[in-house]
């Protein structure tokens, strides 16, 4: 006597960062520029400045609803065994997930100068907070994850949850974990909206899965150009410019020779006098 293992995707979940994805001044996702971003994926890994990984908690609920966690070089995906039911090409979990069942997953930043090229910091007060479920505790101005039909996305920023919200969490993320923790991505069987959930109310699993995306911006700065015998500028742009691993983002001035780009490794800021950042500066020695 034989039998299958079957194992089928619960949902996915990718991670896009600007700076290393766009193509100098063209964003990696530009509908002008339909091949551009399986292009550039096929050279990202989010190893290069994060870390994703399940709580302690979710770790137990993914080994006891024979669910594999399974990461890749845009964030990871969650495959759950299953089984055929009487319907065709659909199938349901080969041990039942209840409706209320919920999965956290922890986001770490790892790159030192992540600062230095993102909009955002890299510990902030409170985590990002990443969900398909409103928590009771966020009233107003609530952001439900993204998937990738989400066109345009919403911003990092706009995921900043209550001290609240974080006191509620914190019961079900160990201490350890919250030290030095940049996000939380929270997905429950039943979402707000029934395309952003992991399984049917039936409990059967969805023709097509969620594919749940979070996106990071990449920072602009001034970019200043200096002597490098004696550090004198020798020109200023005018306006910003974005910081970007790939791509050409072609600069003149005074001659039509293009200019060196900025690095995330020359950014200095200026302060005001209370010590509030109101210009950020990339260094450029020619």
């Amino acid at each position: 006597m034989s039998f299958n293992i079957t194992y089928k995707p619960l949902c996915t979940l990718n991670f896009y960062h600007h700076y290393f994805l766009d193509d100098g001044v063209t964003p990696f996702d530009d509908a002008n520029a339909p091949n551009l971003k399986q292009e550039q994926l096929e050279k990202y890994n989010i190893q290069d400045f994060a870390r994703i990984q399940p709580t302690e908690q979710t770790k137990k609920i993914l080994a006891n609803q024979k669910i594999i966690f399974k990461q890749n070089n845009t964030g990871f995906s969650l495959l759950i065994q299953a089984e055929e039911t009487n319907i065709a090409d659909t199938y349901k979990p080969f041990i039942a997930l209840t409706q209320n069942e919920n999965l956290q997953f922890l986001i770490y930043i790892t790159d030192s100068i992540f600062e230095n090229y993102s909009t955002v910091p890299a510990v902030p007060l409170t985590p990002y907070y990443f969900s398909n479920k409103q928590p009771s505790t966020e009233i107003a101005n609530w952001n439900g994850i993204n998937t990738e039909s989400d066109i345009p996305h919403t911003a990092i920023e706009n995921y900043s949850i209550s001290t609240a919200t974080n006191t509620l969490l914190s019961n079900s993320i160990h201490s350890k974990e919250r030290q030095q923790l940049f996000g939380i991505i929270s997905l429950s069987v039943a979402a707000d909206n029934s395309t952003k959930s992991l399984l049917e109310p039936s409990g059967n699993l969805p023709l097509s899965p969620p594919d749940f995306k979070i996106q990071l911006a990449n920072r602009k700065t001034f970019w200043h150009y200096l002597n490098a015998k004696d550090g004198s500028v020798i020109h200023k742009s005018p306006t910003t410019l974005p910081l970007v691993k790939n791509g050409i983002i072609a600069y003149t001035f005074n001659t039509t020779a293009r200019r060196p780009v900025a690095t995330p490794n020359s950014l200095v800021f200026e302060k005001d006098g209370s010590g509030t950042i109101i210009k950020t500066i990339s260094e450029i020695f020619i």
